[in-house]
């Protein structure tokens, strides 16, 4: 419809005869055709914008879902020179041993970030590395020490417990007695 202005003709639309718009009959003289194909072509810009504007509506909508739904895996850092990180090992995810391989290797230090985005990163004794990282392959190195990880600790405890309490026996027999009384 919105390539052409007109809805398609269906085998089911000819044995029946009915189409989008009424009016059109037999023996039509050319000047009452004519003003009935104008009367579908003023009306396909106002669905073109309606159908552009559903479809812009339905890409923001199913936008904010990913979002939401991805919102602890799509945090972008920007590292600053002296960040400690760890590098992805991507040579290995291709073996068939990657296993016992290192997924990452690190801890290094950023040393600058270029223009396009990448990484220079330095050993910890500061010996710069010759090529660039870029930041996908990146992620914030945490010791072990660190209070970064006593929070996330801390989080991941509170999502186990609301995890139990979704799990615990109670909640099934509350459950199931109240299916029960739904049911009489």
């Amino acid at each position: 419809y919105l390539l052409h202005g007109v809805h398609p003709v269906l085998p089911f639309d000819l044995t029946e005869a009915t189409f989008l718009l009424e009016g059109y009959r037999s023996e039509m003289s050319t000047i009452d055709l004519l003003a009935m194909r104008i009367r579908q072509l003023e009306r396909r810009q106002e669905d073109i914008d309606q159908a552009a504007q559903t479809l812009r509506n339905a890409r923001f909508e199913s936008k904010e879902q990913f979002e939401k739904k991805f919102q602890n895996r799509l945090i972008r850092t920007e590292y600053q020179p002296g960040d400690l990180i760890l590098v992805r090992n991507s040579q290995v995810e291709k073996e068939l041993n990657r296993k016992t391989k290192p997924r990452y290797l690190g801890p290094f230090k950023i040393n600058r970030r270029t223009q396009a985005g990448a990484y220079v990163i330095e050993e910890l004794d500061g010996t710069i590395s010759r090529q660039g990282i870029a930041a996908f392959r990146i992620i914030p190195y945490i010791s072990r020490f660190s209070p970064e990880l006593a929070q996330l600790a801390h989080i991941q405890e509170q999502s186990d417990q609301d995890l139990e309490e979704t799990r615990s026996p109670e909640n099934y027999t509350e459950s199931a007695t109240d299916s029960d009384q739904s049911h009489e």
